[in-house]
């Protein structure tokens, strides 16, 4: 049936604008069909001319480059080039034409034409870029085009080629373009000396030099009348791109710094000259930033890019020319300006080099050499405050309309700048802390001064409180303590007072919150001022019990954070200023639990019990521990003896939820003296899981509650063991009945998508304490749980399952890692361990591909060190062969590309092993090869080699002998072998004609030859 386009067209507008959604399925598959059809490229060319759908041309050029990447090749050097002409005439006539010079069309046909270039040049196109150069002189807009096309060629080769070229024509192509980038300089000079050229035509010629400076050899940079050039247009419309290019040339790196210190300084005079010209030294930059248009945003921004980069690489240099400390004191006024205007990817740059700054000027303090620079520092401190952000640990913040809310989420990007901030505010304050002590006092008293008025900031407060948190540990102990004696007891208390007066619940909630963060971040201060520390231990008591939610949980928070930081100093009694000695924080909180904890959530409990279990774990008395740890757990147990009396309501299901999380935060803290606890709830919880299981499996009304407490036993388990050092035989004993009815409830569920993945999780963490000799009864068990009940759970396909799947290869690992040989003397279990292994490494999921890797990857190192050859010998001979035939497998299955770290390394090790001579036993059966008096190598080799060559039949067997030589050789190298296993897989992903392959493989011979000439 002949190609019509107009249907075409039809199809396609049916699938993107279709209002019935069986059309669009209809016509999403005819395209489906259409685009993977061998020969669907050749009508690409009746597509662009025919149709009127830019959606159709669209797709169309997205075939073509597609079988430009893969089956290029394939087609003779004739048809090649009849397809090369056509696409390139079709650029001429689009960019030839003003009103589709910038079309999508066009910019599609560029980058096709970019991958016929990295097939072909320089090999079979050889003149490209002076045919580039020569149409660039006869017509402006085709040189506009032209140097688009340039910048893409540029980004392809120098940018993203890493994973889609081979190492040596990603070289070739490089060389080229070096080799070659006289003329296409000559043409960017030409555009940018000529009057008549267009405003767009020098922007592309700009667009692409920026992209050329990073890789164009330096003399055409330095040496030629580049500088001279991009300074003639720093003040036109392409100001921006200018500067952009300066910051690219500054940037560079192995330049230097002597030879072109001219040059260097003439770069920094001009654009020193064009600021001052543009943005007069009074300006209010953050001002004018918020009044200006989106292109002189982007100057501002752009201009700090370059400020630092340049001061980052140069300012020692310019500082040593006359005017010149003078002159960098001014561009860092400028960029204080800058770090004041309230954009945060512009305060990210500035912010940088600030650290870079502050770091430098610190180090000349300690060498006592003297700085210039005090006064911009004490300006920056300022700033700093001005754009503090919020810590990870801060709940409580006023929001875009001027309420006092609470805030958990934590946000990565405002978690990084937090810590870079932390990090330059302590450098500032190593530096001079006597004016960053005064700086914030200054700043709190003027908030006092303002409290009644209008001008009063909460988000102010916020910030310097924040800012005294990131001092911590930058001031000399007796200066600190000190100076929050000062803020603590003095400023914040009395504002707090003032408050709590007036009765103003926001504010004193505010103010609270903030004395509390930042007694949090000064342990050492509480420590030290025991009197201060038990007072606001008693408001943060209070706290608790309050009615305003988000002061509870900043009071749990701190005091959890306190006992973290103090836990030794909260279970002994101290002496306080009056001389009265107090009771331990510790027996102050047991005694008073039922009272601070009536009115807490059950999230904010479960920190108190943490804290609890914290102080509980600095005792040096493992007597009075067992004790705490009896009081602390009283009322838990309780709870859960009566919830289990019935469990079909839902607010007992609740309460049992709640007192096992209790046990949960209890346990992390205070560890294996946990043990009496889950000793005497053992049986309790033995009841709890059969009586929760048997109401799973009777589809109980409160089932996700039931899942639920069914978890959460597992995680106590898993806390509890992961907290000791191992697991003994008085554990064994005790967790024995529970562990059984673990087991058998995951094995005898009749649904199997209600079986726990945490049964699985909690086996590999017994083995993972287990010591020797492992628990054998547990053995049998896990044996039955992994692979009689989990396996065939998993083996249908990649995805049903996901967690037990995941779980399930964790315990093989470990069991692999534990109890090789237990499994190794049983073949048909082992046989089925290595089939485990094999079928997750073919899993496209990382998570479970990686630990199949890593655990055949340490079972080949662990058994190739064995003193036992007869175990190590009996392995390879027989399972050798089957690991390295699957590896290479799902090495070269693009769907598993994720593994290919680990798939490498396991298959260098195995030929290491083979090509040093470390395996004693032959790895094939003489009976079935050609030669049976060859090596393992040899047979090994020719294994390989058959290997590729029936899967990659369209691949030329000279290249692929190339390939399995160089495994060989360079096995023990792994950097050399990982990269040429590399290009094998991005050569498969094309189709070379015989020709192409023979070259190709002839020049991968001589890089051999020419490596070992070397050596």
């Amino acid at each position: 049936m002949p190609f019509d386009v107009k249907e075409f067209d039809s199809i396609v507008q049916t699938f993107y604008e279709g209002k019935n959604n069986a059309e669009r399925q209809k016509a999403q598959t005819i395209l489906t069909e259409f685009q993977n059809n061998a020969t669907s490229w050749q009508l690409v060319d009746r597509i662009l001319e025919q149709s009127n759908s830019l959606q159709a041309k669209f797709i169309a050029l997205g075939i073509l480059e597609d079988f430009i990447k893969v089956r290029w090749n394939t087609i003779p050097m004739d048809q090649r080039i009849v397809m090369r002409n056509y696409v390139v005439k079709a650029i001429i006539q689009l960019s030839s034409n003003v009103t589709t010079l910038r079309s999508a069309v066009l910019n599609k046909l560029d980058l096709v034409l970019v991958q016929i270039v990295k097939k072909d040049w320089p090999q079979y196109w050889p003149s490209f870029i002076q045919e580039i150069v020569d149409s660039s002189v006869t017509d402006m807009n085709l040189c506009e085009n032209n140097m688009k096309i340039l910048r893409y060629l540029s980004e392809e080769v120098f940018d993203f080629s890493v994973d889609h070229m081979t190492v040596a024509k990603m070289h070739r192509l490089k060389d080229q373009m070096v080799n070659e980038f006289g003329s296409v300089f000559d043409l960017c000079k030409t555009v940018l000396v000529q009057q008549n050229s267009t405003t767009h035509l020098i922007k592309a010629t700009l667009e692409t030099l920026q992209k050329f400076i990073c890789w164009i050899p330096v003399q055409f940079v330095y040496q030629q009348d580049l500088i001279q050039l991009l300074q003639s247009n720093i003040k036109g419309a392409q100001r921006n791109l200018t500067l952009q290019c300066f910051a690219e040339i500054i940037n560079l790196d192995h330049v230097d710094s002597q030879q072109y210190s001219d040059i260097i300084f003439n770069i920094y005079t001009t654009v020193y000259t064009e600021i001052v010209s543009i943005i007069p030294k009074e300006s209010d930059i953050a001002k004018l930033y918020m009044e200006s248009d989106s292109y002189d945003q982007h100057f501002i921004q752009v201009l700090a890019t370059f400020l630092t980069t340049i001061l980052s690489k140069y300012r020692m240099l310019i500082e040593s020319l006359d005017g010149g400390k003078e002159s960098v004191y001014d561009m860092l006024i400028y960029l204080l300006k800058i770090s004041q205007i309230p954009e945060r990817e512009i305060w990210k740059i500035c912010l940088e080099y600030w650290g870079k700054l502050t770091y430098d000027v610190l180090q000349d303090a300690n060498h006592g050499q003297a700085t210039p620079y005090h006064e911009v520092l004490k300006q920056l401190c300022s700033i700093m405050i001005q754009n503090m952000v919020k810590p990870d640990d801060v709940f409580v913040i006023e929001n875009d309309d001027g309420e006092i809310t609470r805030e958990f989420n934590k946000q990565s990007d405002t978690t990084s700048l937090s810590k870079t901030m932390r990090h330059v505010f302590g450098l500032l304050t190593s530096l001079d802390s006597t004016y960053i002590q005064s700086l914030v006092r200054d700043q709190l008293e003027q908030l006092q001064l303002s409290s009644d008025n209008a001008a009063w900031s909460w988000d102010h407060l916020f910030r310097i409180c924040w800012a005294i948190g990131m001092m911590s540990g930058a001031i000399p102990e007796p200066q600190e303590s000190q100076f929050l004696q000062i803020v603590l007891t003095g400023d914040l208390y009395n504002l707090l007072q003032k408050e709590e007066t007036a009765y103003n619940s926001d504010q004193q909630w505010v103010v609270a919150s903030c004395m509390l963060y930042i007694a949090s971040q000064y342990p050492h201060f509480l420590k030290s001022n025991w009197t201060y520390t038990s007072w606001l231990l008693q408001r943060m008591f209070l706290y608790m019990q309050c009615q305003q939610e988000g002061l509870k949980e900043m009071a749990c928070d701190s005091f959890l954070k306190i006992c973290q930081g103090c836990k030794g100093e909260m279970v002994v009694s101290h002496q306080l200023s009056n001389g009265e000695y107090s009771n331990s924080a510790l027996e102050t909180v047991l005694t008073d639990l039922k009272k601070l904890s009536c009115r807490l959530n059950s999230h904010q409990v479960c920190m108190l019990y943490e804290a609890v279990g914290t102080m509980i774990s600095a005792s040096s008395d493992v007597q009075l521990q067992e004790q705490y740890i009896h009081s602390l757990m009283e009322a838990p147990n309780e709870m859960i003896k009566q919830s289990l009396s019935d469990i079909n309501k839902s607010n007992s299901l609740k309460s049992m939820i709640s007192m096992i999380k209790l046990n949960i935060m209890t346990c992390r803290p205070v560890g294996p003296v946990f043990r009496t606890q889950l000793q005497h709830l053992t049986p309790i919880l033995v009841q709890c899981y059969t009586k929760m299981s048997q109401q799973i499996q009777n589809n109980g009304p409160q089932e996700q509650l039931h899942l639920r407490i069914r978890q959460l036993i597992l995680e106590l388990l898993e806390t509890f063991i992961l907290s000791i050092d191992k697991l003994d035989i008085q554990d064994q004993t005790m967790l024995t009945n529970l562990i059984t009815v673990i087991l058998a409830d995951y094995k005898n569920s009749t649904r199997p998508e209600k079986r726990e993945p945490n049964v699985l999780g909690l086996l590999t963490c017994f083995f993972e304490k287990m010591q020797d000799p492992i628990w054998p009864d547990l053995l049998k068990e896990t044996i039955d749980v992994a692979f009689v009940v989990t396996l065939p759970m998993i083996t249908s396909n990649f995805v049903d399952y996901p967690e037990c799947r995941h779980e399930f290869y964790r315990l093989l690992k470990v069991l692999n890692k534990r109890c090789f040989i237990d499994l190794f003397q049983k073949p048909q279990l082992f046989q089925i361990d290595i089939d485990s292994i094999m079928w997750g490494t073919k899993h496209t999921m990382r998570e479970i591909s990686q630990v199949a890797l890593q655990t055949c990857l340490h079972m080949i190192g662990e058994v190739s060190q064995m003193e036992d050859e007869d175990v190590s010998s009996q392995f390879f001979e027989t399972y050798y062969v089957r690991i390295l035939t699957d590896i290479m497998e799902v090495l070269v299955d693009p769907d598993c590309r994720n593994g290919f770290n680990y798939q490498s390394q396991i298959l260098a090790k195995m030929l290491e092993l083979v090509q040093e001579g470390e395996i004693y036993t032959r790895l094939f059966n003489p009976d079935q090869v050609s030669n049976p008096l060859m090596s393992n190598i040899e047979f090994l080799q020719q294994y390989v080699l058959d290997l590729l060559c029936t899967a990659f039949p369209l691949l030329h067997r000279d290249q692929i002998e190339v390939l399995v030589m160089g495994m060989f050789e360079y096995s023990g190298d792994l950097q050399r072998f990982q990269n040429d296993i590399r290009d094998f897989l991005i050569d498969i992903r094309e189709v070379n004609d015989e020709s192409e392959s023979k070259q190709k493989a002839q020049d991968e011979m001589n890089a051999e030859l020419e490596l070992l000439r070397g050596l």
